[in-house]
């Protein structure tokens, strides 16, 4: 049966990336946890430093994170993406971004994009919409020369 357009195993990856590995986990809190452990492994696969492994980690647990807590997803999908200059994570929903202002100091939400930002190389948001949900968070860091 051929799949839909909106079917997220249909996204075409550039030719940057060389290699994928893609999983699915269930759209809850306690997933976070199998999240992680897939990140680190994957991580510890590509012989990466402690510390890029641990920025990797930290970042996709953020975006898996607001794609559980802030969407009525009932799956996540997280993919490694691995080529010769970066190595990366994609975290994907089938939810609807919202915008809003973050205060932090109001109500204890709000740190998790910055927090990506910080620790990444390129962090991107493909923004799922009511009239198209799925929102889609990359993540890259680049690999030491």
């Amino acid at each position: 049966m051929p799949r839909s357009s909106t079917d997220p195993r249909n996204v075409t990856r550039g030719p940057e990336l060389s290699g994928t590995v893609m999983r699915r986990f269930r759209g809850h809190p306690s997933s976070l946890h199998e999240i992680r452990k897939f990140v680190k492994e994957r991580g510890v696969a590509e012989g990466l430093a402690t510390e890029d492994i641990d920025d990797l980690v930290l970042a996709a647990s953020e975006a898996s994170a607001n794609a559980i807590l802030h969407t009525n997803s009932r799956w996540v999908d997280v993919e490694w993406l691995s080529s010769d200059g970066s190595v990366g994570v994609e975290v994907r929903d089938a939810g609807v971004f919202e915008r809003h202002m973050p205060v932090p100091e109001l109500d204890g939400h709000g740190r998790g994009i910055p927090l990506m930002m910080a620790v990444m190389d390129e962090v991107s948001i493909h923004e799922g919409t009511p009239a198209r949900p799925g929102t889609r968070v990359r993540l890259l860091k680049g690999r030491p020369e």
